[in-house]
């Protein structure tokens, strides 16, 4: 474990609807620098394909085995796709064990799609809120992705270093992205196709792909 936060490690949150490129904005990202350990949770695996990122072991049974590969890896690289099973309350006991690897493990980039299937707006996991909360003194490099936004916890939400936000038809959850980006909800209401708002909490700047 490193003490204190680590400079470069980063909570980025890719937000909106199905079919607005939140996969193609992540991967884009992925590919800024090297990374040796990543930890990917990812329900829609059979479509989005993470681990032919990076050659990894796709873990489809239990979560377990997930510690399994990252115990044997030990300080050195591993790059593991954990696919859920798609039953809520299964997937959240293995999403709280998925992040509680995560942090034991340390120094690694961490991909969690479709929070909103294991969070909610009040509650999460233990194991994701101790990411959110301690997650970067263990040089975690954390990306959440949502279709849902309103329906992810707070604590992400309030950890982002960057937050790219694309088209999203459900009033709440512009409603709710709205207050976080601080622009006008009416903004967020009309991004079509590919178009994007994007903040960097650590400047501040707002930037607009229209």
């Amino acid at each position: 474990m490193s003490k204190g936060n680590e400079r470069l490690a980063h909570f980025v949150g890719i937000i909106g609807t199905t079919g607005c490129g939140k996969t193609t904005e992540l991967k884009k990202r992925l590919a800024t620098k090297k990374r040796s350990r990543t930890l990917i949770w990812s329900p829609k695996e059979a479509l989005d394909n993470y681990a032919d990122l990076y050659m990894g072991s796709v873990v489809t049974r239990s979560v377990s085995e997930v510690l399994q590969i990252v115990k044997a890896a030990g300080s050195g690289g591993f790059h593991v796709v954990f696919v859920p099973t798609l039953n809520q309350k299964k997937d959240m006991a293995a999403f709280d064990v998925f992040c509680k690897v995560a942090l034991a493990a340390g120094h690694l980039t961490m991909v969690c799609e479709e929070l909103h299937s294991v969070t909610s707006a009040s509650n999460a996991p233990d194991g994701w809120r101790k990411v959110n909360f301690m997650g970067r003194g263990y040089g975690l490099d954390v990306f959440g992705l949502s279709q849902r936004p309103a329906s992810v916890d707070k604590a992400f939400m309030g950890s982002l270093s960057f937050l790219h936000v694309g088209r999203l038809p459900h009033p709440p959850d512009q409603k709710a992205v709205a207050e976080v980006l601080g622009v006008d909800r009416g903004e967020v209401a009309l991004l079509i196709g590919f178009q994007s708002i994007q903040k960097d909490f650590q400047t501040g700047n707002i930037t607009r792909n229209l």
